[in-house]
């Protein structure tokens, strides 16, 4: 009997971790009054939520609960936000609460919303993020590709960088940050007047030495003391170890010039990510499948949209137009109220982790 009862209580621990990891949420922090349910952007690996939101839920500090989700690349966007409402609406722990999402992750937060309508856990608030919600899943992947995303005319990396590129090596945050994106010619001409005498350029036909000790020996007539400090301008994908600096990319783009290979890339993308999210936009159909009618799904119904949205885009301050396009998608969105916040000092890649846009959400946050 003893036995028994011991086998009954380890079998019920083992049925309540196995309903743990079904579960779909996660906390980030808790202990707040305040709740908010964050979605995350995609990246090659799906989304992941602690990744993009981790340091905003720790700069939110102890008067809010955050909780986040993952998701992989192909799914189901609508069943993925029914099942989080369920979620929701079953957790004791969530009283009440806002939806928000990064990205991509705020179209799913859209749904999630729309999923919440008339639940009274939810506080009619929807955060987007730099993201917005598209009225179809193919518009919003064509504009990723013709809008959201410029091809480049060049890079500049320092030397050291691609060497560690070539090597397999992945760079560090700031190492990433150090690599200059360069999308007009002007912004070319005017890295090449501030870095006078510290870089090499390969362009056109020219690419940099396969060998890296000869690439050094080219290094050092710049910069004899200081070698891998020194730009290596390109214009293209570089052929020199391609499936190692590039182990992500379409082998058809190698040696390609970015301002074509990139446009290859993201329509790559597109096709093997964003259009494997079913249901991601408003369109009306069978798992959110063009509807011959061309209707949509409603807007929300009395929610409050709030769009934050960096104030750069790839080093120059976001245009009025760009500004203009989100408040328009806000408003049409939901009946209730929409506004649209510029979150200064940040970019797409790195306003999850702004203290500003903290700063925002915490004077946004309405409780009921």
């Amino acid at each position: 009997m003893k036995y028994l009862k011991l086998y009954e209580q380890f079998r019920l621990i083992l049925e309540a971790d196995e309903k743990k990891d079904n579960t779909i949420l996660y906390n980030l922090s808790q202990g707040g009054e305040k709740t908010l349910i964050l979605l995350p952007g995609s990246g090659k690996d799906g989304g992941q939520g602690k990744d993009d939101f981790q340091l905003l839920a720790d700069t939110l500090g102890k008067d809010f609960s955050v909780y986040s989700a993952d998701f992989e690349n192909a799914f189901d966007v609508r069943t993925y936000a029914k099942s989080i409402a369920n979620e929701i609406n079953n957790n004791n722990d969530i009283k009440q609460c806002a939806v928000g999402g990064f990205s991509i992750g705020a179209g799913m937060a859209w749904h999630l919303a729309k999923a919440l309508e008339g639940s009274n856990k939810f506080n009619n608030q929807l955060f987007f993020i730099d993201g917005g919600v598209a009225n179809s899943t193919k518009e919003f992947a064509e504009n990723i590709v013709t809008k959201a995303n410029t091809p480049r005319v060049a890079i500049a990396t320092r030397m050291k960088l691609i060497k560690k590129a070539r090597s397999g090596g992945n760079f560090t945050p700031e190492e990433d940050e150090s690599v200059k994106r360069i999308y007009s010619q002007k912004e070319l001409d005017d890295f090449k007047l501030k870095n006078k005498g510290n870089y090499i350029e390969y362009v056109g036909e020219d690419f940099p030495p396969d060998n890296d000790t000869e690439l050094d020996l080219v290094a050092k007539t710049i910069d004899e003391k200081n070698p891998d400090n020194v730009y290596i301008i390109e214009d293209k994908y570089d052929k020199t170890k391609f499936e190692v600096r590039y182990s992500v990319k379409d082998p058809k783009i190698e040696g390609m010039s970015f301002k074509k290979g990139d446009v290859v890339d993201l329509r790559n993308f597109v096709k093997n990510d964003t259009l494997q999210k079913k249901g991601l936009g408003r369109e009306l159909g069978p798992a959110g499948a063009p509807s011959k009618s061309g209707k949509m799904l409603p807007k929300l119904n009395g929610v409050d949209v709030i769009s934050l949205v960096a104030g750069g885009n790839e080093g120059k301050a976001k245009s009025p137009e760009d500004i203009e396009a989100c408040e328009k998608e806000a408003a049409g969105s939901t009946t209730g109220n929409s506004k649209v916040i510029v979150v200064t000092g940040t970019e797409h890649g790195n306003i999850t982790k702004s203290e500003n846009l903290a700063t925002n959400i915490k004077s946004n946050f309405k409780s009921l």
